[in-house]
This record gives C-alpha cells, sequence and structure tokens, in this order.
C-alpha cells in the first residue's frame, strides 16, 4: 500500500522514463511488417517484460545496456496469443492488427458487452468475428479473413483506430471523409515501416497571398467544427532490405499527464518537466489546462521516432470548470482519471461527453470512474454518455483498499497530495508500470 500525505509545494525536474505503451505499439509495427527493430532508450519494468512475455512466440526478444532488439520470427508458430490483463495500451489498435495477422486472442478478463460491441461493429465492415471458449479463457478471432481489405465508407469515427488496427494486418487499405484531424502515434511512426496514413483538410489552400488577406478579412476565424479531412491509409506489403530499423521511446505520455495535474493541484515551487512528447495525440490533459486558463510554456528539445519532446513550465495556473468532448474517445481514455482529478478542483462546472462506449466494459467503465469520485468525496452527476463534476471543494484524505489499473491508481494518489488528510493506495498496478513512482514522490513533494 502506498501511503500519500498532504504536500505544500513540488519543486525540481523530472525526466520522463520511457513510454511503455509505445514500446508495444512499436512491437506490434515490428509484427506487422516483418522488419527487425531496436527500442531505445533501454527500459527494463515488470509491464515490459508482461508484454515480451506475451509476444515471445512471434519475436525474439534480446536486451543490451542501451536497446531491446525485436526480430520478428518469419516462420511465425504463434497463432494463439493469450492477454491476462484488461489494461491494454491502444487496445482496439493492438487487438484488431493482431486479428488481422491472422492470431486468435485470448482474454483472461474481458466483458462480454465489450466482445459483442466489436463483434457488431466489424461486421459493418464485413468482417466476422469468432467468439469461442478456451479452457476457461474467452478467445476471438476472424472468420474467413478477406483476400483484399478496402474500406472507402466510415460508419462512425469511433471505429477509424480498428480499421486502422484491421487495414495494418490484413495489409489492406482505408479512404474515406472525417470531422476532426485524426491523432496517433501509429500515424507517426507508419512511415518508418513503409506505411501511409494521411490525413488532410478537404479545404483548398489559396495560392495568392493577397487574395488569402482578403478571404481573412471577409470570414470569420476558421475553427475545427464544420471542417471535414481526407483520411486515408495504405498497409500494401513492400519490398526491403531487412535492415533494422532503430525506434526511439520518448518520456511516458501517461505519467506526464499525471505530473502536470499534480502541478495544477500543488502550485508552489518550481517544477520542470521533460523528456514530454509533444504531439497532439498526447495532449488531452495539456489541452484541458490551458482551456481551464493555465498558462504554459513547451521547448521543444529533442526528436524521437513517435514526434517531439520537450520540457514545459507553467508560468500561471487556473483552473476554472470547462466542457471536453471525449471524441474519438480511444485518444482521451488513458487520460480520464487525470481529467476527473482536475475537474474535482476546479472552480465550477465541468462536463465530459462522449464516454458511452465504456459502458460496453466490466466493470462499467463510466461507474468505475464515478466510484473512485465518490471515495474522493467531489460532487458529480451521471449521465448516459458521460459526467458532470462540479469542482472547487476541500477533501479530507481517503483509501483505495482495490488495485485499480495504474493511470487510475496513480491520479487519485495525485489527488491525495492535496487532501487535508492521509490517503492509502493500493499500488500494485502503479509499481508495476512505474516500479519507482514512490521515490518520484518522495523527490518532487514537500510534505506538510
Amino acid at each position: 500500500m502506498l501511503t500519500v500525505k498532504p504536500a505544500k509545494s513540488m519543486k525540481g525536474t523530472c525526466q520522463l522514463p520511457p513510454s511503455p505503451d509505445l514500446f508495444v505499439l512499436a512491437v506490434i509495427a515490428s509484427l506487422l511488417s516483418r522488419r527487425p527493430i531496436t527500442l531505445s532508450p533501454f527500459t527494463d519494468t515488470p509491464l515490459v517484460h508482461f508484454w515480451i512475455d506475451t509476444f515471445k512466440g512471434c519475436a525474439q526478444f534480446e536486451q543490451s545496456e542501451n536497446c531491446w532488439s525485436v526480430t520478428p520470427l518469419l516462420q511465425d508458430p504463434v497463432q494463439f496469443i493469450n492477454i491476462t490483463t484488461p489494461s491494454i495500451p491502444y487496445r482496439e489498435l493492438v487487438v484488431f492488427s493482431l486479428l488481422g495477422m491472422g492470431k486468435t486472442i485470448a482474454f483472461s478478463s474481458i466483458a462480454n458487452k465489450r466482445l459483442q460491441s466489436w463483434k457488431t461493429r466489424a461486421r459493418r465492415y464485413g468482417i466476422e468475428i469468432s467468439i469461442d471458449d478456451y479452457s476457461g479463457s474467452t478467445g476471438i478471432s476472424i472468420v474467413d479473413p478477406p483476400g483484399l481489405f478496402a474500406i472507402n465508407k466510415l460508419h462512425d469515427e469511433n471505429d477509424i483506430t480498428m480499421l486502422l488496427g484491421l487495414a495494418s494486418g490484413l495489409h489492406g487499405t482505408l479512404s474515406f471523409l472525417i470531422n476532426t484531424p485524426f491523432s496517433s502515434p501509429f500515424r507517426t511512426i507508419a512511415s518508418l515501416f513503409g506505411f501511409d496514413i494521411s490525413v488532410k483538410s478537404t479545404v483548398e489552400k489559396e495560392t495568392d497571398p493577397l487574395a488569402r488577406r482578403i478571404k481573412m478579412l471577409q470570414k470569420k476565424p476558421a475553427t475545427s467544427s464544420g471542417m471535414q479531412y481526407s483520411f486515408t491509409a495504405d498497409f500494401a506489403q513492400k519490398e526491403h532490405d531487412g535492415s533494422v530499423i532503430p525506434v526511439t521511446l520518448p518520456g511516458d505520455e501517461v505519467l506526464g499527464a499525471i505530473l502536470l495535474t499534480a502541478r495544477c493541484l500543488i502550485q508552489k515551487g518550481s517544477f520542470v518537466l521533460g523528456n514530454l512528447p509533444l504531439e497532439t495525440w498526447s495532449a488531452p490533459v495539456l489541452n484541458f489546462i490551458r482551456k481551464m486558463g493555465t498558462k504554459i510554456t513547451a521547448q521543444e528539445t529533442g526528436r524521437t521516432s513517435f514526434g517531439s519532446t520537450g520540457l514545459l513550465t507553467m508560468q500561471k495556473i487556473e483552473l476554472m470548470g470547462r466542457k471536453l468532448e471525449c471524441k474519438p474517445l480511444i485518444t482521451f481514455k488513458p487520460y480520464l482519471p487525470s481529467l476527473t482529478i482536475l475537474a474535482a478542483s476546479a472552480k465550477g462546472q465541468s462536463v465530459f461527453r462522449g464516454l458511452e462506449d465504456l459502458r460496453n466494459d466490466e466493470p462499467d467503465g463510466i461507474d468505475l470512474i464515478e466510484s473512485c469520485i465518490r471515495r474522493l468525496g467531489a460532487r458529480h452527476g451521471e449521465m448516459p454518455d458521460g459526467i458532470v463534476m462540479e469542482g472547487g471543494k476541500d477533501f479530507d484524505g481517503f483509501d483505495f483498499e482495490y488495485a485499480y489499473h495504474a493511470e487510475l491508481a496513480a491520479a487519485f494518489a495525485i489527488a491525495g497530495l492535496h487532501c487535508i488528510g492521509t490517503t492509502t493506495i493500493n499500488d500494485e498496478f502503479i509499481l508495476h508500470r512505474w516500479p519507482d513512482f514512490e521515490t518520484i514522490l518522495s523527490t518532487l513533494f514537500e510534505l506538510r
């Protein structure tokens, strides 16, 4: 159990450790392309070893002083993958990529509603999924995979990540219009492996400078609402020389969001966060903080295979409640615990919409977050597709006896720093992902 006492200041510099979620995404890209990779900087945590053990029948993993080497097995004998955790990073992309590669995936813990939802959504695009029992585990596979997979009509924008997985595993193509500028770390690294994912605005740009100026004077500033984007993806297999692809990992985007949340709650002291991914796909908490009124300075200091990273400091911190449409949900899901902690400490009301897909999990994803909010003592209300929260209340301290997944448990541990009394958190999954989490807290925070 982790004991969290009230903090009076947060100071120092924290360099984020490499992202384990992007480690998994890079391994998936390696398996899809059959290209060997090196992953650096080296990361050695129980969670990384869990995923190495999960994929050991598909690739050979070797560690050196500064990197992991991943070599896909060209004569891949493994058609059955057992995933023993419900917390799968970039879940739909990972699951449907493996399904497209012809794998049967068995889950030791997954809701039947989730499986039925996947089956229904995949059927929209001509893919039939079989759900079977494998010695007490529930397994899924694709029935008669199509020889050619090409989708040119989108039924729901929440399907994009699922379709990316299917198209990548089946070496297919996608082409359709969307209403939001889709962002994903998979899109960033696709070109390294010979894949192409493109999102372009359908609005034609005026090339004449004078004409552009006249349009700017005549029209209101453009917003993303009402705009459309052309989304295309091509995963056709290409010839390659078999050379090793070096993949560099940025800092852990989830831990970065949690520490940003901590900084908003504990404002005394000087704090700098380093190695933080500065891309759109990692920015839900950062954008929410900005909407609340906080002034932030970001300085790019490096480039990784997943985009730019840098240092971040907060110049002025204000937390005013805001409404947030969490679409596509896959972008916001890892950050929802941090977002709710921010809302609980803000002045006024915050509303989170677009969460209805969480109801397909077991336990119900919205109910799970609300139960934690009640334990904290924050005021909230429920909607069919989201949560309403009233912030600005002081909290006494609370206890989490149950082992929640890492991003949920760690975010509420941060909330404990802002409470009046002592908080205890079951840190089983926190330590699985971040073995040094308690050390990070003791280094950065001066306790009351």
